[in-house]
């Protein structure tokens, strides 16, 4: 008897992950088309790719108790990797987990049968005391409960508590809400609603205006609404962000990072339903990313945007860019850790180490100086992240309000602009920091600063 379909579709796909550094979704999309699976075993086959991926490093760690040194092959260790997940995390039977990693493995290295018959039946004789110690006081355990890495979990539990770090760890690895927003260039904005529905999805408003979450995102991913640009898949915190940038008829906005520009489209419709386009000057690092916003902004017929390519660290040189002190507005989109959006993204968690947030964090203060520069005095800077760290979000914000230029400006509490129903997402300092909960949007940060009129 050989492993079955939706298993060794899953292990094809972790594996090809693991090789290619791939995206996840974008390897187990191809993957499903060139199949013949069932829908059930469809579903089976994603949540083991996927759940695999998010608890990679901790299925090592379980596996390492047990191999005692033993050196694998890296598809034996994808095989072994799979199964421990199931019986751990899946809560498989064991006697069907355990056979279905031997004959994983078997299809792979017959010779290494015996192997991962002795380790997965370890594992599954220690599964019913897993994650071998009290999460609510033991931090590894809470780490291992949830597939997290440790200092990750040391680090929300630093910054965020405990009890909130448990509830992001168990977001992390439920499926994504999907939500979008209605595209404020569309023919006909009254009848997204319905053209969703009519692709076979629920329709359900959310805090943001405009902005709806979908509850069949399978059906509406490859409906019409979606596919023809009625409505924007963009998560509903990055949405809000987008609002809290002002828009004001005939204002001057830099934005750097604008990427396809769906931020861009959200706050150019708003300017123009307030009586005009704003200019707004896009800026991205990356040629491809600025051709596919004036491709999208052509196709949409959207006006006032000039794309700009440059690196934003040296923001005088890039041509075309406004003035020092002319901007009404600039918007900085921060490249950044992205650990804000691990749910969507299942292979990141275990490939972002703690340097690349000191170094994220260096370059959002370089980002956020260089914009700063432009606004006039009264303008405003929105900056802003798709992640959970202080070091990339308010530390970047108090380094630069602690600069010579930075003293210049103030925070803008953004209290009364934030939703009710993510009221607890407003820090002290008056800062958005929302962070993934079941069922709600993923974690941004945003700060709202004004040039002081004296500057």
């Amino acid at each position: 008897m050989t492993a079955s379909m939706a298993r060794r579709a899953a292990l094809d796909v972790v594996a090809r992950v693991r090789e290619r550094t791939g995206y996840a979704h974008e390897v187990l999309d191809a993957r499903l088309r060139s199949s013949k699976l069932s829908a059930a075993d469809a579903g089976l086959a994603t949540r083991l790719a996927y759940g695999t991926l998010q608890t990679e490093g901790t299925l090592d760690e379980v596996l390492d108790r047990y191999l005692e040194g033993k050196k694998l092959e890296p598809r034996v260790r994808d095989a072994l990797r799979l199964s421990a997940y199931e019986i751990l995390f899946m809560h498989t039977p064991s006697r069907a987990a355990v056979h279905q990693g031997v004959e994983l493995v078997r299809g792979l290295r017959p010779q290494a049968a015996g192997m991962a018959n002795a380790v997965l039946r370890r594992v599954s004789d220690d599964a019913e005391t897993f994650p071998w110690g009290d999460p609510e006081t033991d931090t590894a355990a809470l780490a291992r409960l949830h597939g997290h890495p440790l200092w990750l979990t040391q680090l929300w539990v630093d910054e965020l508590g405990r009890e909130h770090a448990a509830e992001m760890l168990a977001a992390n690895n439920e499926p994504a809400p999907l939500y979008v927003a209605i595209n404020p260039f569309a023919p006909d904005r009254g009848a997204v609603s319905g053209a969703l529905q009519q692709d076979g999805t629920g329709v359900v408003s959310c805090p943001v205006a405009g902005c709806f979450e979908l509850a069949d995102g399978a059906a509406a991913v490859k409906g019409s609404a979606i596919h023809e640009g009625l409505a924007l898949v963009t998560d509903a915190s990055a949405q809000f962000v987008a609002g809290l940038v002002p828009a004001i008829p005939g204002s001057k906005i830099v934005e750097i990072g604008s990427g396809r520009g769906t931020k861009t489209m959200l706050i150019q419709g708003r300017a123009i339903a307030a009586g005009g386009p704003a200019e707004i000057y896009a800026v991205d690092l990356h040629e491809f990313k600025a051709r596919l916003l004036e491709q999208r902004l052509e196709r949409f017929g959207v006006p006032g945007v000039h794309a700009l390519i440059g690196d934003a660290r040296d923001i005088a040189a890039i041509p075309g860019i406004p003035e020092p002190g002319t901007a009404d507005v600039a918007f900085v989109d921060a490249p950044c850790s992205g650990l804000g959006t691990l749910r969507r993204h299942p292979e990141k968690r275990w490939r972002v180490v703690p340097a690349d947030i000191d170094a994220l964090g260096g370059l959002g203060l370089e980002l956020l100086a260089q914009a700063a520069s432009l606004v006039r005095p009264g303008g405003v800077v929105v900056y802003s992240t798709c992640t959970v760290a202080r070091r990339e979000n308010a530390e970047v914000v108090e380094a630069f309000l602690a600069s010579e230029l930075g003293g210049e400006f103030r925070v803008e509490a953004l209290g009364d602009a934030v939703p009710e129903a993510w009221r607890r997402f407003i820090t002290a300092e008056g800062y958005f920091s929302s962070f993934p909960v079941s069922g709600a949007p993923d974690g941004h940060f945003a700060a709202r600063l004004v040039r002081d009129v004296r500057a």
